[in-house]
């Protein structure tokens, strides 16, 4: 009698500690923000006694392909994709996080922030048309700067889809003739005086250990050393830094609409304190998904993270959604259902 109560403890014990219903989904995309959906996920496994969401960081076209191809639970991209595309592929999607790009100079005496572009004059560096630092056009931003007579040395990155795509957008919108040029990227010719890195480190140990350089990238990786970034000039003629605050404003000024598949860039926002060179990563998942269950539970990690992950994002050089946003991105969710239609995560 003793030992069938030992075997029936036993079997009560593993039935009530043991996660029951644990369910492991995936997800791939986006390297840039890898980083803070691994920590999220790690926080949701401990939340939800079990359950593990995986992310591969790889490439926004990887993302898209392996959701498109129902591969994965959900894909991450670092530009949306317009409704028609989304009602094509039959996916839902919608932004998880923030994120900025800015300028970064190396001139003697220039401190971070002191120094002004605006897009027209940023993409004629980058274009070879402005080639020394004290050209008129730069001093006419910078009039309390003593600018040097020196050539200017351009650092660019190895196209890498996420940051080209979104410094593309951005130039597309500001300089004349950007968009003929180069299109909505960043692919062609470069300045003869130039340099080419591969990634943020090489970026920042380029600018760096070039005096007279400019380059571009992730703000936070600069901010760590100490570098020098550059104002710009935003869409209501204000010259703002890449802070945290004016990128949330960018956010919050976006027309960010559920009935288009928040499409939205967040390039050259409106607004006075708007941050012109922000960017959202985007989650894409399908409308129908095969496998409800890790479905849901993809939106339950994304709805605990969003709500409850901010000081994490901020740790991972990324910028949780205002919650203005966030809420449209909680009603969007009754957009995923199952067999029968019924949204797998209600309000």
């Amino acid at each position: 009698m003793i030992k069938v109560a030992g075997s029936l403890f036993s079997i009560l014990f593993v039935f009530f500690v043991t996660p029951v219903f644990a369910v492991e989904a995936n997800g791939t995309g986006s390297m840039i923000v890898a980083p803070l959906l691994r920590v999220w996920a790690e926080s949701y496994s401990m939340y939800s006694k079990g359950s593990s969401i995986k992310y591969q960081g790889s490439n926004p076209a990887d993302g898209l392909k392996k959701i498109s191809n129902k591969e994965v639970e959900f894909g991450i991209v670092d530009m949306p994709l317009r409704l028609e595309e989304l009602q094509k592929l039959g996916l839902v999607q919608f932004p998880v996080a923030l994120g900025s790009i800015a300028p970064v100079v190396n001139l003697p005496n220039v401190y971070p922030g002191q120094f002004k572009l605006d897009g027209q004059v940023f993409g004629d560096i980058l274009l070879g048309v402005i080639t020394k630092w004290n050209h008129p056009a730069i001093a006419a931003l910078n009039p309390s700067l003593k600018l040097p007579d020196a050539s200017i040395i351009v650092v660019h990155r190895v196209s890498p889809p996420g940051i080209s795509t979104v410094m593309g957008d951005y130039l597309s919108k500001t300089h004349t003739s950007w968009k003929s040029i180069k299109g909505d990227g960043m692919a062609g010719e470069w300045p003869a005086k130039s340099i080419e890195v591969k990634n943020p480190e090489g970026m920042l140990n380029a600018v760096k250990g070039n005096q007279h350089s400019i380059g571009y990238g992730p703000i936070a990786h600069f901010l760590k050393h100490s570098m020098s970034y550059a104002q710009l000039r935003n869409k209501a003629g204000k010259f703002v830094s890449p802070s945290d605050e004016n990128v949330e404003a960018a956010a919050e000024n976006a027309d960010w609409n559920v009935s288009n598949g928040f499409a939205v860039v967040l390039t050259e926002q409106p607004g006075e304190n708007s941050w012109p060179l922000s960017m959202a990563a985007y989650a894409l998942m399908l409308k129908n998904p095969e496998y409800p269950e890790r479905s849901k539970e993809v939106l339950k990690y994304f709805k605990y993270s969003l709500r409850y992950g901010k000081l994490k994002a901020v740790q991972n050089d990324y910028i949780a959604l205002p919650d203005s946003v966030r809420t449209k991105v909680d009603a969007s969710w009754e957009g995923i259902v199952d067999a029968q239609g019924v949204p797998l995560l209600k309000k």
